[in-house]
């Protein structure tokens, strides 16, 4: 998963209310270039003026977690699954008796990097929820750069870092270990010695008066940032995005192209299509004027050549049938008489092939072959091709014609 803490690359960082919370909870929104700074919006994840990317955050209370391990050969080397339908399905029978939804309606996504045997983590949420809060950033006019988890669990048995957030009226204690991610009121702090403590500036004094111990301040916007780049993600199955440099390569084409100083630049590539498709259309036109020209001069050909022809149809055609017919009255043979067509078979075919019947209708010669000689011979078909003459199958039936 890359890294979405990157200075160099700021990003915008949006966590949705939780599944059950009211139509107007809060959004909070970080600003990936102002440190230590977020805001709340009520409704629907904040708009700016200028197209940003962001990564969804889930908040903790919308994700529940489970230990399974996997059927060796689900995963490859990489830690991806050969067959996403298939891991599902395993996920969702391994899971069945913890869940309280129907499996169908949740939306499972694996440990990154997570061996092919052993036990690894599977986080869980509300399809629908998660889908809406996806739809509700690209709606707003964001890119979605990746859906990470508040807080992950860890692989130590023991926790050492304990948070508590929020405001002092309903602030919340959490912390992760080997069994998951844990989160408590204020009043009920975990019972184990932490080494590590947190709080947000809101409520660190609490924290203090409830601990008996000095705890370090860490504004909200920075926990945020730093599960951000955290190794978890959550975009896989049908929330599998475009990869973090494409998604920035595509955003940063789509912006230099809408920007001011690229406007000749899309003027010249529309006034270039629309030359080519005029240009392509004239060629068309003149095209078809050729032709035009052409099939007027073989009618003009036809008609001072034949007079007696009153109506043109097909002028090759009739001028080829009009000259057969001239051949034919002055005592000529034609290439469609039954004396050159039984002349040209008989010089070409061999003994072998001596016909048992043959039929003359239309200019064309139609010869039963003898028993066992269904398809011509390729030497004789060729032959007679070279004289002007094709010779075809039709059944049982060879016919041969001009």
């Amino acid at each position: 998963m890359p890294s979405y803490n990157d200075p160099a690359m700021p990003h915008h960082l949006v966590m949705p209310p939780a599944p059950h919370a009211t139509d107007s909870a809060a959004w909070e929104w970080v600003h990936g270039d102002a440190a230590q700074t977020s805001q709340r919006t009520p409704g629907v994840p904040p708009a700016t003026a200028s197209q940003t990317s962001v990564v969804l955050i889930v908040p903790a209370s919308a994700l529940s977690w489970h230990r399974v391990t996997l059927p060796p050969g689900l995963l490859g080397r990489d830690g991806q699954a050969r067959q996403a339908v298939r891991l599902r399905a395993v996920l969702e029978s391994l899971l069945e008796d913890q869940l309280l939804d129907d499996p169908a309606q949740l939306h499972f996504a694996l440990q990154a990097r997570s061996a092919d045997a052993g036990p690894c983590w599977v986080a869980v949420c509300q399809r629908a929820w998660l889908q809406g809060a996806v739809d509700a950033v690209r709606q707003a006019g964001h890119g979605l750069d990746g859906i990470v988890p508040e807080w992950a669990p860890a692989d130590s048995a023991t926790p050492d870092t304990l948070w508590m957030t929020g405001e002092p009226e309903d602030a919340v204690w959490t912390w992760f270990d080997a069994d998951g991610v844990h989160q408590r009121h204020r009043s009920n702090p975990p019972p184990a010695p932490i080494r590590n403590v947190f709080a947000e500036p809101a409520c660190a004094e609490l924290a203090e008066q409830l601990l008996h111990r000095e705890v370090v301040v860490q504004h909200r916007a920075d926990r945020l940032r730093a599960a951000a780049s955290a190794p978890w993600s959550l975009a896989q199955g049908e929330f599998t995005s475009r990869s973090h440099w494409t998604a920035r390569a595509t955003d940063a084409a789509k912006a230099l192209w809408q920007a001011p100083a690229w406007r000749p630049a899309r003027w010249a590539l529309g006034l270039l299509a629309v030359v080519q498709l005029v240009g392509l259309n004239a060629q068309a036109w003149q095209a078809r004027q050729a032709l035009k020209e052409q099939r007027s001069a073989l009618q003009d050909i036809l008609l001072r050549t034949f007079p007696a022809t009153t109506v043109v149809v097909d002028a090759p055609l009739q001028m080829q049938r009009a000259v057969d017919a001239l051949g034919q009255t002055g005592g000529q043979s034609q290439a469609r008489d039954l004396e050159r067509l039984l002349e040209s078979f008989g010089a070409l075919a061999p003994a072998n092939t001596a016909p048992q019947a043959i039929e003359f209708i239309a200019g064309e010669l139609r010869i039963t072959p003898p028993s066992g000689q269904e398809t011509p011979p390729e030497t004789v078909r060729d032959s007679l091709q070279s004289r002007g003459y094709r010779l075809r199958t039709e059944g049982t039936v060879w016919v041969l014609s001009p």
